[in-house]
């Protein structure tokens, strides 16, 4: 299941913090999610004889798989510097899905980036935006819960 997580100092999710700069780490984690359910990949499906399987372009991720939240993170800052902050974003997509590629994960981080940069504009305090989309391969030690479930029953 891919997940998006958004990395926030947690004095900027404060009432306070939101009143005095407009910033609202919600509306941007929606914001977020519309970018990654919308984002469209070549489909790389295809059938016994090498024919494409279904449309030309597919959702990078099943919107109704999609983890995501806000973390707060503790004095978190920038060089030491207690006035400057940062931002990070990371979605974790697996490579399971034909076409997830690097290239379409760069592509992703990038688009989440832009719109981070458009929906900050000049954030007091904010000193760095940085994005990872992450790749998901169960062969190197990523599980899920209904996985688990079914190697405990045998199936």
């Amino acid at each position: 299941m891919p997940h998006l997580r958004l990395y926030v100092p947690e004095e900027w999710l404060r009432e306070d913090f939101q009143r005095a700069t407009g910033f609202d780490a919600k509306k941007l984690l929606h914001r977020l999610i519309e970018v990654v359910a919308n984002f469209r990949m070549e489909n790389a499906a295809v059938d016994d004889q090498g024919n494409r399987k279904g449309p030309d372009m597919v959702p990078m991720i099943n919107l109704s798989n999609l983890k995501h939240a806000i973390v707060p993170l503790y004095f978190a800052h920038v060089g030491g510097d207690s006035t400057k902050g940062f931002l990070h974003c990371t979605l974790a997509a697996g490579n399971d899905t034909p076409g997830r590629t690097a290239a379409v994960r760069r592509r992703v981080a990038q688009l989440l980036g832009d719109e981070i940069d458009k929906f900050v504009g000049a954030l007091p305090g904010l000193a760095s935006v940085t994005v990872h989309v992450q790749d998901i391969d169960r062969d190197r030690g990523y599980s899920t819960t209904a996985e688990r479930q079914k190697a405990r029953d045998g199936r």
